[in-house]
């Protein structure tokens, strides 16, 4: 009776799924090819939470540069402007370099050109003697050695870095091991890097991105690699999670308890693989989408022929409006720039420190007159003239808590936001206190912030209020795939070595 009853019992079981052997050997084959890559990315990443890739922010540019001494200056701004001809040039600044001061001019899809702005004549590239001393001048130590000049190296061979190129390094004497890059053509210091820093990176944004120079350089073949790599990853998580789910399911039909039927490394593979393939997944679609190029998302970035509405005038235009008499009234300044908005000229007067900057118009009296931002009547009347098929719905501050701020890139507190009245809900980011458009964004653009930044960085409003959890969260994320890696790294091996 018992041998009856248990065979009616095992008859009684569901039948038990049986995985393709083509799934099989796909998962095998492809985690013994590029299996390891998990364990660099879960490993890197969350080096990058604590250490991100070094960056010089403008604001500290502009706060640690040389101030401008307007006595000096013999050259107005639309004089500056002629002496580049031909070239269409998109913003105009004036600063100062080793004590002299220069318009520095940036042209559509080239090189920035400087003119002295006490002869008016183009500047050539800058001596290394020079660079030393504007290094020196910015960091306020003595310098141990300039290396260059050079195109590229780790640390500034991304695009932002084109029209600026070729570089100097200069090695400072301050004890963190600091070098600092000046540009020859502006004569700006544009990025800045510590030895700790650079240690980091190398096993964490280096790894993470695959930032090698030699291939990061050719910006589209780069892509191309990383969403490649990323793309077989993907299939090997996917073949992996289709296993591990047939597996689970064969477990439970067939009684036994616990989530898997293997011993071993395999049944931890299997065991911590059911969860962390989920996270894998997450991590390497956001990763894809933050290398998009258009093609998913929208550029947030305005069109030129938008930013031409916006200022309502020419920059040929505006430069025009401002004499050197009117250049000497201003307040003292480390970076002056020429813009306009609806239609009126302004100069961009800022020190980098937040609250210190100004903007100047010309006044009916002939004087210039002063303000801290562009009124909001000015920018609803340049948002107007730049979208002129939409209705303006709201204008207003953006907070620092605001859900679509981002804790790699935040608006500065003098952003404000207006909203459209369109078929796609377009917003525009604008500074005040500059009168630049720094983004603009529709439904599908603001939905990036959610796919890449959310699920990639874990960039999440409730998280990033809530102290160091994110930071913690990240990181017990990355042990458990690093965990889940390691396992499959020991399985891998076992296999070579039969």
């Amino acid at each position: 009776m018992n041998t009856v009853a248990q065979s009616l019992r095992r008859s009684s079981r569901p039948a038990l799924f049986v995985p393709p052997r083509s799934l099989t050997l796909l998962h095998r084959w492809l985690g013994i090819g590029v299996g390891f890559l998990f364990a660099l990315w879960f490993a890197s990443g969350a080096v990058l939470c604590f250490v991100p890739f070094p960056t010089l922010p403008s604001a500290a540019r502009i706060a640690h540069s040389e101030p401008v001494d307007l006595r000096r200056v013999s050259v107005a701004p639309a004089a500056a402007l002629a002496a580049a001809s031909g070239l269409a040039v998109e913003r105009l600044r004036l600063i100062s370099v080793a004590g002299h001061p220069r318009y520095v001019l940036s042209v559509t899809g080239g090189p920035v050109v400087s003119v002295s702005a006490e002869s008016g004549k183009p500047l050539g590239p800058l001596s290394a003697d020079a660079a030393r001393a504007v290094a020196a001048a910015f960091a306020g130590h003595r310098v141990a050695g300039v290396a260059g000049p050079f195109d590229d190296d780790q640390w500034i061979v991304h695009d932002q870095y084109d029209e600026f190129r070729p570089f100097y390094r200069v090695a400072l004497e301050d004890g963190r091991g600091t070098e600092l890059y000046v540009s020859t053509r502006s004569g700006e210091v544009l990025q800045r890097t510590r030895r700790a820093e650079r240690e980091w990176n190398y096993v964490g944004s280096v790894v993470h991105w695959v930032n090698i120079v030699a291939l990061r350089r050719h910006k589209d073949l780069w892509r191309g690699v990383m969403l490649a790599l990323a793309g077989t990853c993907g299939l090997l998580a996917c073949a992996g999670l289709t296993l591990g789910v047939i597996h689970l399911i064969n477990t439970k039909r067939a009684r036994r308890s616990g989530l898997s039927p293997f011993r071993g490394w395999l049944r931890w593979h299997h065991s911590i693989g059911l969860f962390a393939s989920v996270l894998l997944l997450s991590w390497i679609v956001s990763g894809c989408l933050m290398l998009d190029d258009g093609t998913v998302f929208p550029s947030d970035q305005p069109t030129a022929a938008a930013v031409g509405s916006f200022r309502g005038m020419t920059l040929a235009e505006a430069a025009d409006r401002f004499s050197l008499a009117t250049l000497r009234m201003l307040p003292p300044a480390r970076q002056i720039e020429v813009t306009a908005v609806a239609g009126t000229p302004y100069l961009s007067v800022c020190n980098g420190a937040p609250g210190d900057s100004w903007l100047a118009t010309p006044a009916p009296s002939g004087g210039l007159s002063l303000s801290h931002a562009v009124p909001d009547a000015s920018l609803l009347a340049a948002a107007h003239a730049a979208w002129p098929s939409s209705r303006v719905l709201h204008i207003g501050a953006i907070s620092f808590d605001d859900a679509y701020q981002l804790l790699s890139s935040p608006l500065p507190g003098t952003a404000r936001r207006v909203v459209l009245d369109d078929d796609r809900r377009t917003w525009i980011q604008i500074d005040s206190a500059t009168g630049e458009i720094l983004s603009v964004t529709d439904s599908r653009g603001r939905a990036r912030r959610w796919w890449v930044s959310g699920l990639h960085d874990l960039d999440f409003p409730l998280l990033d209020r809530a102290g160091p959890l994110r930071q913690i969260l990240v990181v017990l994320a990355s042990a458990v795939g690093f965990a889940f890696s390691l396992t499959g790294i020991v399985l891998v091996v076992k296999r070579l070595r039969r």
